[in-house]
């Protein structure tokens, strides 16, 4: 049985130290054939090749020092810590370093700048092809299971003679008789593709012809389209997905093996934003 070891191992003259892992700093735990094996049998490749990918990045990424100043004692300020004396103390009782410190206080910011510089001009096209998922609807359903009954209540409700909120809780089989009928906001896409369709062509107030999606027969209102905008979150939300897209790129290279791509020509875009 594999226990952990007390001491960090002697090297004798003129061999190298045996490769070892330390989860408390200063106390090696495993050997680096146990850590593969780990790795390996818990699927933890993944990961960790991701973590190595993004400490390559954000140490890459440079900051100007006033500004790397700043957010390190802003980070320590949430901390409770106003003091330089008691710095060493805190990091020793968390057994960091100084530069893990600076990684933690700053990565943030570092793949912040470097995401605005690299995909902001990239946004606009990737907000038009994600548009359609993006899109909102709130509509109306009833879902009953027969064909007649779904006929009845749609008759009930062109005719002004009942509405949704009246007969979900007596008549409909899904959640929605536990909110009167009403569903969303919700991305469009995220419905059966039967009532995607006609909530994609629909205008709002429009009440459907009874359909069958799956195992049901439905009752379909559109209320509202509530179509996507690209506004400052959302121009933050297609910046994320084109940096995890790259960023998933050199990690499944790295798991395979193969030679991940020089980070020089992206960091230049650094350069010439920092230009006047």
């Amino acid at each position: 049985m594999t226990t952990p070891r007390d001491t960090l191992p002697e090297p004798l003259a003129g061999l190298p130290e045996p490769a070892v892992v330390e989860l408390p700093p200063g106390r090696p735990w495993l050997a680096l054939s146990e850590l593969n094996r780990l790795i390996r049998q818990q699927g933890q490749a993944h990961p960790l090749a991701r973590a190595w990918v993004l400490d390559q990045l954000v140490h890459a990424i440079p900051l100007p020092v006033g500004e790397e100043k700043a957010l390190m004692a802003a980070f320590l300020q949430r901390r409770g810590i106003t003091d330089d004396e008691h710095v060493p103390g805190w990091l020793q009782e968390r057994g960091l370093v100084f530069d893990d410190l600076r990684i933690l206080a700053t990565q943030k910011r570092r793949l912040q700048r470097l995401v605005r510089c690299r995909w902001d001009n990239e946004v606009e096209v990737r907000f038009l092809q994600r548009k359609p998922e993006l899109d909102q609807v709130v509509y109306s359903l009833l879902r009953v299971d027969s064909e007649g009954l779904a006929a009845e209540l749609h008759h009930q409700i062109a005719e002004g003679e009942a509405d949704f909120a009246d007969l979900a809780p007596l008549h409909s089989e899904g959640p929605e008789r536990h909110c009167r009928g009403q569903i969303g906001p919700l991305p469009l896409a995220t419905g059966h593709d039967s009532l995607v369709s006609r909530l994609r062509r629909g205008r709002p107030g429009q009440l459907f012809e009874p359909f069958q999606a799956g195992d049901s027969w439905v009752v379909l209102r559109l209320e509202q389209f509530l179509p996507a905008e690209l506004n400052d979150a959302t121009r933050e939300r297609m910046m994320g997905e084109l940096f995890e897209e790259w960023l998933e790129q050199r990690v499944r290279l790295l798991l395979e093996g193969q030679p991940l791509p020089p980070l020089d020509a992206m960091l230049a875009l650094l350069q010439e934003d920092d230009s006047p």
